[in-house]
């Protein structure tokens, strides 16, 4: 009687019930599916964003504020790199400078881009990721001022991973640009970097912190 009941039931269960069960079914699998793989970090693009200055400061985190700058390729002004200067990096119509000097932190004003690495940490671990770094720092013709260009690597906590990242500089370099580049396979745990504009040496003595950057890149590949 049981096994005769239970065909019985089977048989009168509306089509459209088991269509609106195996959407129902479907709909949960797919929510059970971790999107990982859609919101991966891609290879082969530059991850910098606004990486030649020509939106400002957006997505760029500055400190003391106000401090950082943009300017215009051919502004006046001590230690600016050129029109042609511009022209001859590829550069747009701005690029990134680090201003005047400030006496109440006594430093000279930085800027830092965080890049958040997501959906390639088994290939970060295994090796098969490799960072490129490339772009443009200057100065003044000053000695003691220094234009650095440094990638950090970071853990998920945002903690240093093995020897830090790289970190470059540029000085005297006379208002024009020195191309600065820089490759490694990502060491196991990194899933954040950290772009660093940053200058030394300025004071208010000297008239401020005459170092510039323009055209940063950070690209991944797959190796």
């Amino acid at each position: 009687m049981r096994s005769g009941l239970s065909t019985s039931i089977r048989r009168h269960v509306p089509a459209r019930a088991l269509a609106l069960a195996g959407v129902v079914i479907a709909g949960a699998l797919v929510a059970a599916t971790p999107l990982e793989a859609a919101a991966s970090t891609s290879y082969g693009v530059n991850l910098v964003q606004n990486s030649g200055a020509e939106s400002g400061l957006k997505h760029w985190e500055t400190f003391p504020d106000p401090g950082f700058l943009t300017v215009k390729y051919g502004a006046s002004g001590l230690g600016y790199p050129s029109k042609s200067a511009g022209k001859h990096i590829g550069g747009g119509k701005h690029f990134f400078t680090a201003g005047q000097y400030d006496d109440t932190f006594n430093t000279c004003p930085d800027a830092q881009q965080q890049i958040d690495l997501s959906g390639i940490g088994s290939a970060i671990d295994s090796g098969h990721v490799k960072v490129s770094l490339s772009g443009y720092a200057g100065t003044n013709g000053a000695a003691d001022i220094n234009a650095h260009l440094d990638l950090y690597f970071r853990d998920i906590q945002n903690h240093p991973v093995a020897n830090n990242g790289f970190t470059k500089n540029a000085s005297s370099t006379n208002e024009q640009y020195k191309h600065i580049t820089a490759s490694k396979v990502l060491p196991k745990h990194t899933r954040i970097l950290r772009v660093h504009l940053w200058a030394d040496g300025g004071s208010t003595v000297t008239g401020g912190c005459q170092a510039f950057w323009d055209n940063i890149s950070v690209v991944l590949k797959h190796v």
